[in-house]
């Protein structure tokens, strides 16, 4: 029986691990944070993605494999964590709100959701037992009247907008489950608080070189998958692969705040396309928010991030930075979702994204718009994992597996 090692503890990681454990093959879980599942797949938005934020990929796959990984993503968590994949904390399902500068406008959004409708059709004829988060939604969006969006959302920033079937999950909530799983999985050895300095392939074997609480020392392993979310980068080169000639790092910043009860029932929203932001509406009282121009601080092309986005990304955020932050986040959310800056800010933090592009969100040309070329790359029994975003984790977990086993 192979030994497997994982590097990186977020979603990915816990996922493929739980898979190998299930199909009786053992598993060490290497995580560089003090617990799991604490950086990058906690603090997003937790958004499962139908595929209708992507309408800007000109080859259309990033729209058809987020719509594909979120109609897997309850049904690949069952396998886990069971009936608990249906307690994950849903949000209210979201408007999509059309900046008047955006550009694409809500005719040409509207060509490319029908598209992705269609494609939903034929899934829906071919998996009869599909759900999306539990829920079975007719369509994935309709377009509101004018007045609806006026009447909600404002006229000042917007013009146009959505209703859609889109949800968001509460990540503390999936962070509780999957945590759960992992420390019952007799196959799972875990190991917190350990950072992997290098590997080095030793003929069959791959050497770890980690240092923990004890030191510097060294573990074996058959095979390694690279989980890692930011620094996964410093390993690949270490075995010989290639790096992406676009590698963007970006530390995003977000915040959570408990609503004002006038908007407790509000929908959630995201506008598009381009240097925006979104609102979630977790359904309990609370509220995740983002305003790109604001929350996006740092942006980097080199091979990880740098040293100084630790802090952030680990949940600990200068006070001071933290009170700008929520002071321009409120102002400028308020034009397009009134009665927002009412909201009592609870958590400030951040988390990095890895993505491919040499310019931002708001170039129609940028490669940000492109989220299809994900999945894993191999040399030999190493085996790096290109996740992409949170919507697609759980079915390459399955997909991957199923490939390094042969079935």
């Amino acid at each position: 029986m192979q030994n497997y090692l994982i590097i990186g503890a977020g979603l990915q990681g816990c996922c493929i691990a739980l898979e190998l454990a299930k199909r009786g093959q053992k598993v060490t879980l290497i995580e560089r944070d003090h617990q799991l599942f604490n950086r990058a797949s906690l603090r997003n938005e937790g958004k499962v993605h139908l595929g209708l934020v992507y309408m800007n990929d000109p080859s259309f796959e990033t729209p058809l494999f987020m719509l594909q990984g979120a109609l897997l993503f309850r049904k690949s968590l069952e396998r886990w964590i069971g009936e608990k994949s249906n307690q994950l904390g849903l949000s209210k399902p979201f408007y999509y709100l059309v900046a008047k500068d955006s550009f694409l406008q809500a005719d040409q959004l509207q060509q490319g959701y029908a598209r992705l409708q269609e494609a939903f059709e034929l899934w829906k004829k071919k998996n009869h037992d599909w759900d999306y988060l539990g829920q079975h939604p007719e369509v994935l969006y309709e377009r509101s009247i004018e007045q609806e969006i006026t009447d909600l959302f404002g006229e000042e920033i917007v013009c146009s907008g959505f209703r859609t079937a889109e949800l968001a999950i509460d990540t503390e909530v999936l962070r509780e489950h999957m945590v759960e799983a992992v420390y019952a999985q007799e196959n799972i050895r875990v190991l917190t608080n350990t950072r992997v300095e290098s590997i080095v392939p030793d003929q069959d074997l791959f050497e770890l070189t980690i240092t923990d609480s004890y030191g510097k020392s060294v573990i074996l392993g058959d095979t390694v998958i690279n989980c890692a979310w930011d620094g996964k980068y410093v390993f690949d080169q270490q075995i010989g692969l290639s790096l992406p000639s676009n590698l963007l790092h970006r530390l995003k910043y977000r915040i959570i705040v408990k609503l004002p009860d006038a908007l407790r029932n509000r929908p959630s929203a995201t506008m598009v396309i381009g240097k925006y932001g979104d609102v979630v509406n977790q359904n309990n009282g609370y509220a995740y928010l983002s305003w790109y121009p604001s929350a996006c601080l740092g942006w980097s092309h080199d091979v990880s991030p740098p040293a100084n986005w630790e802090q952030a990304a680990r949940g600990v955020v200068d006070p001071e930075l933290a009170n700008q932050l929520s002071n321009e986040f409120l102002h400028a959310i308020e034009k397009w979702y009134p009665g927002i800056q009412e909201s009592i800010v609870k958590l400030v933090d951040a988390g990095p994204i890895v993505a491919y592009g040499k310019t931002d969100v708001d170039d129609a040309d940028s490669t940000l718009h492109n989220r299809s070329g994900i999945g894993f790359k191999s040399v030999g029994n190493y085996h790096s994992i290109e996740t992409g975003k949170l919507t697609t984790a759980p079915m390459i977990a399955v997909n991957f597996v199923n490939t390094i086993l042969g079935l």
